[in-house]
């Protein structure tokens, strides 16, 4: 089990590379091992290797078929590798199996809106009916909003979130009002980019956020 939590640790360090070598010696002894492909599953897709990252989230569900986590998580991988409709398969199944969980919804929602953007702003809004500080599904619904034209909701909703996370847009100076964002080596020049290119699993939700807060405060 050490090559396991050794691996776990250079994911938690965003050493994915390093991670995969040793999630991959763990599962040579420990074939189908939950936690193993899991954690692999992940590093492969933050290294880009999309096809071998769903093969792992494949192995798990064969064995956990109705588990909303896993469908999720195999759904990112799906869309990273351009499936979007198999993608939606699996968070239409998510959903269904977890009709209370408001992560179910955003999760669908972010990437809906590359298809079907009335149907993720439902999404966005069932997320914040069950859980109403959820900052990033008031943020992303106001981005959808703001793309179709519905101005004065975008704002509101952006209003919203901002009093959630403590960000106040009128202490912003010029310089970081113009600059780009930068999550994970990725770079978004504006919040359309920015709501298309950021995957839906927690981590980067925490990432994306504490980013926010800590620019804002120079």
């Amino acid at each position: 089990m050490q090559k396991l939590e050794e691996g776990k640790q250079l994911y938690r360090e965003q050493k994915f590379e390093e991670a995969v070598v040793l999630l991959t010696d763990f599962l040579n002894q420990n074939p189908n091992h939950a936690d193993g492909l899991f954690f692999r599953g992940v590093c492969y897709r933050k290294l880009d290797l999309y096809p071998e990252s769903i093969n792992d989230f494949n192995g798990l569900l064969t064995k956990l078929p109705d588990e909303p986590t896993l469908l999720c998580e195999r759904a990112i991988s799906l869309f990273k590798n351009q499936q979007l409709e198999l993608a939606m398969v699996d968070l239409n199944k998510a959903v269904d199996l977890d009709k209370n969980n408001p992560y179910r919804y955003s999760s669908r929602a972010f990437i809906r809106a590359n298809i079907d953007v009335e149907g993720a702003i439902k999404d966005y809004q069932k997320a914040i009916e069950l859980d109403p500080k959820d900052e990033i599904a008031y943020n992303n619904l106001g981005l959808l909003q703001e793309h179709k034209g519905n101005y004065k909701e975008a704002q509101e909703n952006f209003k919203k979130s901002n009093q959630i996370i403590g960000y106040k847009p009128e202490e912003r100076t010029i310089e970081q009002t113009n600059s780009p964002i930068e999550i994970e080596g990725k770079t978004y020049h504006n919040s359309w980019q920015l709501l298309m290119g950021i995957l839906t699993t927690s981590s980067v939700r925490k990432e994306y956020f504490n980013f926010i807060k800590n620019y804002f405060k120079h």
